[in-house]
């Protein structure tokens, strides 16, 4: 806990740029996702003062794959310290935990719109290797619902068109 309180100064940094998370919050993402034994929270130091944190993640590379990877999320260096070796550092650390986690792969997470995150990654032989997009729960809930009376009343429009169109139906696999 008193490390994650010395990482205020860090955290402020990356409210100021990207985030509305609390304080609090934050504290308590951190503190729940390090009771899992594939999450590490990586903090780099000169002195006493915290200048680095990258979170670190045991993952799959993908969906449809069974190659376990490394996550890399969160990695953030105060901006005087950056130039430095901080970001290698703390990538040193993922690399430690790929080796210990028999990972080939590592995946690093960095927004879209950080020109220097993404030129740095792209430096040590990081490729796009995906798009992920985000929405808003509501706005997607807007885009995908149909009314079921409006379902019916399409059916009916290809029915009496003579064109037929297959029932379409969601199933839930139950898993881990």
């Amino acid at each position: 806990m008193d490390d994650l309180v010395a990482l205020m100064p860090i955290w402020d940094e990356i409210v100021a740029e990207t985030t509305t998370l609390a304080v609090s919050d934050l504290i308590a993402r951190i503190e729940l996702s390090l009771s899992d034994i594939g999450f590490k929270l990586y903090t780099a130091w000169d002195g006493t003062a915290a200048v680095g944190v990258a979170c670190v993640a045991l993952t799959d590379v993908g969906t449809w794959t069974e190659t376990p990877g490394v996550q890399v999320s969160g990695l953030h260096v105060l901006g005087r310290f950056r130039q430095r070796g901080v970001a290698r550092l703390l990538m040193n650390a993922a690399l430690a935990c790929a080796d210990s986690w028999g990972c080939s792969s590592i995946v690093a997470s960095v927004p879209s719109a950080s020109r220097d995150a993404n030129r740095f990654l792209v430096k040590l032989g990081f490729v796009q290797a995906s798009t992920n997009r985000i929405v808003d729960v509501a706005t997607l809930r807007r885009r995908v619902s149909v009314e079921p009376r409006h379902l019916s009343i399409a059916r009916m429009r290809r029915r009496s068109a003579g064109t037929t169109v297959p029932e379409i139906s969601l199933r839930h696999a139950v898993g881990k």
